[in-house]
């Protein structure tokens, strides 16, 4: 009878194995990985896979942070019949930015696998934004990192991870130029390195001799294309505007009208306005000229005439104020006129063979501008004329026409349909 029984509960032993095999995978395994799925759960992980294999369980997940991922662990080391073989935790690499209000400063925030990518990721960005202050402060660092699928180290600018900051980072085109205690400043963002150095040239090789500072000028392919940034447009603009002995203040924004404050002439206003059409593409661009009757009315000019400063001097008091007027439409040098022009040459001759003279005709504003130019060059090529007659050397004198200016403005001539004499 024993004996039955034994063999009885022996033959139930592969029963009962089954049932509790049975038991443990339909009830007792899927209770197991729901409480671990809601551990993870409340910790944060989002993605969490739960794999319980028997009594060997392995977990993947993101986590926003280092905290979510040490309490979730700590909770499943404490339903104890679990052995964790596989740990695949981790905090996916993520980042944002933000632009302050001024514009001048990015702020980075999110999680990054070390300092060296970190500031990797700093070093890239200052290269496609020199203007910008970058901060990485905040972005926060752990050995529990992992990058996105596909990304790799070091970041740039078709990094999945970094597209849409690297979308919103570029910046319209600039270019200001301010003339400011006898230094020409430069600031502004262009396309390209190459652009960059034209512009700088183009301000330097004017006669103006002023120091040029262009270390707020930054280039970046990040700065989008406007007219003005096309070199053939931009350069040969600058190389006039900068050309004179007084340069002044240029400016030009992506979608806004050119600004420019400087002393000028008629015909030089001319030519810049020639050659901003390009890059106005139809828009005003808003001058602001004073205007003079030419380059060497313009104030602080350098004197080329080598001569001592006491005889310079001397030749400048003789000539300062002095207009020599003819008649409307002519260009005969009356009596009167000659008797003064006169009275002047033993001055002139008293400086030596050194002395260069700049004689011009004043045009009448009113009148029509070819017809008064053409007149006003005649009349004085009639003062050279009789000056030569009276002995001044004729290799030293220049005779041209004067642009006009408008009557009333400060700088117009005393008498209009007259001829001017300067020192050059």
């Amino acid at each position: 009878m024993r004996f039955t029984v034994v063999l009885f509960f022996i033959a139930l032993l592969p029963v009962m194995m089954l049932v509790h095999w049975w038991d443990f995978e339909e009830r007792q395994q899927p209770k197991l990985r729901d409480h671990v799925e809601r551990i993870l759960k409340k910790a944060g992980i989002r993605g969490a896979t739960v794999d319980l294999r028997y009594l060997d369980l392995s977990i993947t997940g993101d986590a926003p942070d280092e905290t979510s991922i040490t309490t979730a662990r700590q909770q499943i080391r404490e339903i104890g019949a679990l052995r964790l073989i596989n740990d695949r935790l981790s905090i996916l690499a993520r980042l944002k930015a933000t632009l302050n209000e001024d514009q001048q400063k990015l702020s980075l925030e999110g999680w990054m696998p070390d300092a060296a990518a970190t500031e990797g990721l700093r070093e890239f960005l200052q290269t496609i934004r020199p203007d910008l202050q970058i901060h990485v402060e905040s972005v926060q660092l752990s050995h529990l990192v992992r990058l996105p699928e596909g990304e790799k180290l070091p970041l740039r600018a078709d990094s999945p991870m970094l597209q849409p900051i690297v979308g919103a980072m570029h910046v319209p085109s600039a270019l200001s130029i301010t003339r400011k205690d006898g230094r020409l400043i430069i600031s502004g963002m262009v396309p390209s390195e190459a652009l960059k150095m034209s512009i700088i040239d183009a301000i330097r090789s004017g006669p103006h001799g002023l120091p040029v500072e262009a270390d707020k000028l930054r280039a970046t392919t990040f700065a989008l294309a406007a007219p003005f940034t096309s070199e053939e447009v931009i350069v040969p603009f600058l190389r006039s505007f900068y050309g004179t002995l007084a340069p002044g203040d240029f400016s030009v924004h992506a979608d806004e009208n050119p600004r420019l404050s400087a002393d000028a002439t008629r015909t030089l206003e001319s030519a810049w306005l020639t050659y901003l059409r390009p890059m106005t593409k139809g828009r005003r661009a808003e001058m602001e000229l004073t205007y003079f009757p030419s380059r060497f009315h313009f104030p602080g000019r350098r004197i080329e005439t080598a001569l001592p400063e006491d005889s310079l001097q001397t030749v400048r008091d003789v000539l300062t104020g002095q207009f020599f007027v003819f008649a409307p439409g002519s260009a005969t040098l009356h009596a009167e006129e000659q008797a003064r022009l006169a009275s002047l040459v033993p001055a002139l001759l008293s400086a030596g063979p050194a002395l260069k003279l700049i004689v011009g005709g004043h045009p009448d504003p009113a009148g029509d501008l070819k017809v008064e130019a053409a007149l006003a060059r005649r009349r004085a090529e009639q003062v050279v004329s009789f000056l030569i007659e009276q002995g001044t050397p004729a290799a030293e004198i220049q005779a041209v026409a004067f642009d006009p200016v408008p009557l009333g403005t400060k700088h117009a001539p005393a008498q209009i349909r007259s001829v001017e004499i300067l020192i050059q």
